[in-house]
């Protein structure tokens, strides 16, 4: 059966009006303030792409956004805190594949969802630069750990439904096993050892199942 696969958008660029005060709804929140906000974001992630965290001044962003140095600390407390939240809207959101697929099909569709983030030419102008951003900012640890613990519920239900199911031994259930999925595909495409082609994801995908496959 022939699927059509979710195409994987860049937040931070194509979706940067999600940055929004929390706890409000989008309704509530005035489109201005949206475009603003959207606007520093957009601003703040060209400006860390072209050269690093050290580049990313709330002088540098107000030239390249346009928007009043006044109404940046009006939602933002600091520089720092732009740049957690340049982190936050740009990480990856992962959403549950149709369980009309499988669990198999699920697997599938979230490494070739992830697979087509990699390639994507804005994300992988991004991807480095938030690596560097990990290293070098305070305060990305915390933030870190809950996208990865958002990131990984997703791969983490499939995997213990597989294991339910009796496609997975139980040995599949734990990070090392979602990462031995995931992990070759960063590998790769951070290295440019082997393209991230879909023959190349859906072996990624054989090789995992084969691994954790019950004896």
């Amino acid at each position: 059966m022939t699927t059509t696969r979710q195409r994987f958008k860049l937040s931070c660029v194509r979706q940067s009006s999600q940055v929004l005060d929390a706890g409000l709804d989008r309704d509530e929140i005035d489109p201005r303030v949206a475009r603003s906000r959207a606007a520093v974001i957009s601003a703040a992630t060209e400006i860390l792409v072209e050269g690093g965290p050290s580049a990313v001044t709330i002088d540098a962003i107000v030239a390249r956004s346009g928007v009043a140095k006044s109404t940046i600390y009006r939602h933002w407390g600091s520089r720092d805190e732009v740049l957690l939240d340049v982190m936050e809207v740009c990480a990856p959101d992962l959403t549950m594949p149709d369980e009309a697929l499988g669990v198999e099909g699920g697997l599938r569709e979230i490494a070739h969802r992830i697979g087509g983030m990699l390639n994507d030419p804005e994300w992988a102008r991004v991807l480095p630069a938030l690596l560097l951003l990990k290293r070098h900012e305070d305060g990305v640890a915390d933030l870190e750990k809950r996208l990865e613990e958002r990131q990984n519920d997703v791969l983490d239900r499939l995997i213990r439904r597989g294991v339910a199911d009796g496609l997975l031994s139980a040995d599949a259930d734990d990070r090392e096993a979602a990462t031995q999925l995931i992990g070759p595909l960063f590998f790769a495409h951070l290295t440019g050892s082997v393209t991230v082609d879909e023959g190349f994801i859906d072996r990624t995908v054989d090789r995992f199942l084969a691994t954790y496959r019950p004896t």
